[in-house]
């Protein structure tokens, strides 16, 4: 009882930390707020915007089709690091379906032990979750599940089959709808907003609320890989953009009558947008370049442009360090940070993301 209660005001003390030194220290008195831990590859999906398995990624993206799968007694010595460091929380992942990792099941159900409660990702893949009885595992865990986050791209369902290749429009918010109805699971649904979706995001809503599906919804900026016409830097929504800004505090509002969050995102071009990346999370993710045998615990912020097109391949592997606070802090980190501060960004590829206007 007493460890927990330390752990309670030592968690309580970081997050302080984090919100004195965000953006303002290079070396780091607390853990990371989140970590990700992708555990496999394989993946049921081709859809365009994905820098790991869209057709069009090939030749020009730095993670696309890298072959790894994470051993159960590795991600449980990533989870048991992570604990000791005092890392608030754990998402698994993947950089495709983490639901064909055949040890998904015993992976979540080590989080729970370890944490008390766990959050991942997934395409709810129909064949795959029926297959596997899924979903029942799913619901007899629900009370420790902290989100599920999975992606729509649009509320018009061919225009979400065609983006998200793979993925099937009324099977998704099927399986949301049934597992909404048996539990109190809330789901994270993750929106790309582009100037050919964002008059679809108000339809979505509207079958999310008919559905009773207990979720919120996160409507996100695009990362322009310009590897297709969906993913190039024509397709962010700027400040000009003022059809875009308008639908966007209405979808809110409707969010709103519906008791349906609706996280909306400023325009790439917003002036008060900071990379606090370095500063907030990492993520284990392979990255062409690094050695194939560690693909599996190599770790960096996310895919974003420094790491798909650009030359940030690595910012240390996770069991070369005694501790998560070794990690966090090593010269990757810190070199990265020191620059941000002075307004030199990692990558020349940082030019198209929001947060190099500043």
């Amino acid at each position: 009882m007493k460890a927990t209660i330390l752990r309670k005001f030592l968690l309580k003390k970081d997050e302080g930390s984090f919100q004195q030194e965000l953006l303002k220290k290079d070396k780091l008195s607390y853990p990371p707020r989140h970590v990700t831990i992708g555990i496999t590859s394989t993946c049921s999906n081709k859809c365009v915007f994905c820098a790991y398995h869209s057709l069009d990624a090939r030749g020009n993206s730095n993670v696309y089709d890298l072959q790894y799968k994470l051993a159960f007694n590795d991600f449980k010595r990533m989870v048991d690091m992570c604990y000791a460091g005092r890392v608030p929380a754990i998402h698994i992942s993947a950089t495709g379906e983490p639901f064909f990792h055949d040890d998904i099941m015993n992976m979540i159900d080590y989080v729970i032990k370890i944490y008390g409660s766990v959050s991942f990702q997934t395409n709810f893949f129909r064949p795959l979750f029926e297959k596997n009885d899924y979903l029942e595992n799913i619901i007899e865990r629900s009370t420790h599940i902290s989100k599920i986050t999975t992606d729509m791209l649009s509320g018009n369902s061919s225009q979400h089959e065609q983006l998200k290749k793979g993925s099937t429009y009324e099977d998704v918010l099927s399986v949301l709808e049934y597992l909404s109805k048996r539990s109190n699971i809330k789901f994270e649904i993750h929106y790309i907003l582009t100037k050919t979706n964002y008059m679809h995001i108000g339809p979505l809503i509207h079958d999310l609320n008919a559905r009773h599906i207990c979720c919120y919804v996160a409507v996100v900026n695009l990362h322009p890989h310009n590897f297709n016409s969906f993913t190039s830097p024509d397709m962010m929504y700027r400040s000009s953009d003022t059809a875009i800004t308008e639908e966007l505090y209405r979808i809110k509002n409707l969010g709103n009558k519906y008791g349906i969050e609706v996280m909306i995102c400023k325009p790439s071009d917003s002036k008060d947008i900071k990379c606090g990346s370095f500063w907030t999370r990492f993520q284990t993710w392979p990255v062409k370049g690094i050695a194939e045998e560690r693909y599996h615990e190599n770790v960096i912020v996310g895919g974003c442009n420094a790491v798909v097109k650009g030359s940030l391949k690595t910012l240390g592997y996770f069991f070369d360090y005694k501790t998560i606070m070794d990690l966090w802090n090593n010269t990757h980190f810190l070199n990265i940070r020191g620059n941000l501060m002075k307004g030199i960004y990692p990558d020349k590829e940082c030019k198209d993301c929001q947060a190099y206007n500043n």
